[in-house]
């Protein structure tokens, strides 16, 4: 058993499961701090006690590591440590556990994972997880091929702007259908597999950001639309995607989804076969980089009218 050392100086036996303190209720289920300083500074004296002193990460799991002057460590940390980090004690050859810490961990709000990429949500642990799924500020892999960063969601689209992972177009307006907005995709390349390698195409839509990503498994290419945030609010846009030929406008495949999340599986998306995607290229001249065909895909974007019918 050991002791944990708040940083007011006091030390408290491990051994307590519960904490009462004046104004403040720390119940099973729920956590109720009055809007003053007192509380708040209380509040964040409490959550400074189950967080990790080398990751600086809240603490979520029991039993508590701890050493005999009850300072705590993450249970990830402790298996690569062989003494405290606070105080330098080495750790006994029998792992002692803070009871305190452990009755803490679910009573009071815990900060996001991402809180360092501006996440500034504190919740209890049974709200957590599906925060953080859909955090604003969660980490995602650049979808450009050429590039294996993950970057905070909030920032991906500066990311990939200014670094050259995608290449922004503006959408235009289609006459016929004021509510639906187009853009109209061309390019060279050497071959159906240079096709992969063109960055993807960005575009913003009623003050969000979408994507237009390309993928291979085995034979198969894939267009996809993404959107920078949640898959509820991907269900909130109808995104159609069409790959088709200029010289033989009989040649062509559409599809018409929803838009995914852009760290989710792409549930709606345009597959198509490597050879029929070399009959969808139109040959041209040759240019200087020894490109001599030519793709053409056009996107269509609209509000989905029936997001729950998806």
């Amino acid at each position: 058993m050991g002791e944990l050392k708040t940083n007011y100086g006091e030390n408290v036996e491990c051994k307590c499961a519960k904490v009462n303190m004046p104004n403040v209720e720390i119940g099973a289920d729920e956590c109720e701090v009055n809007d003053d300083r007192p509380n708040k500074d209380l509040l964040k004296h409490l959550q400074s006690l189950v967080e990790c002193p080398v990751c600086l990460g809240s603490i979520r799991t029991v039993p508590v590591s701890c050493c005999p002057s009850g300072h705590v460590v993450c249970t990830d940390c402790r298996s690569q440590l062989v003494s405290c980090p606070v105080c330098r004690t080495v750790y006994p050859s029998l792992q002692l556990v803070s009871h305190l810490a452990a009755g803490i961990i679910d009573k009071i709000p815990h900060p996001c994972k991402f809180k360092a990429y501006g996440c500034s949500q504190s919740l209890l642990l049974s709200s957590l997880p599906a925060h953080e799924t859909s955090c604003s500020f969660r980490l995602v892999s650049c979808p450009n091929i050429l590039c294996d960063l993950k970057i905070s969601l909030a920032g991906l689209y500066r990311h990939m702007i200014v670094n050259g992972c995608a290449s922004q177009h503006d959408l235009k307006v289609t006459s016929s259908m004021p509510s639906v907005s187009t853009v109209l995709m061309t390019g060279r390349v050497k071959s159906v597999d240079e096709l992969l390698y063109k960055i993807p195409l960005v575009f913003s839509y009623e003050g969000n950001m979408f994507l237009i990503i390309k993928k291979q498994s085995a034979d198969l290419i894939q267009f996809s639309a993404s959107i920078l945030g949640s898959p509820e609010q991907g269900r909130q846009f109808m995104v159609s995607i069409a790959v088709f030929s200029e010289r033989m406008p009989c040649q062509v495949v559409e599809y018409k989804g929803f838009a995914n999340c852009v760290d989710g599986p792409a549930w709606c998306a345009l597959t198509v076969h490597k050879d029929h995607m070399g009959e969808l290229l139109d040959q041209v001249e040759e240019n200087e980089f020894q490109q001599k065909f030519k793709y053409h895909y056009k996107v269509k974007i609209s509000r989905n009218e029936s997001p729950d019918l998806q």
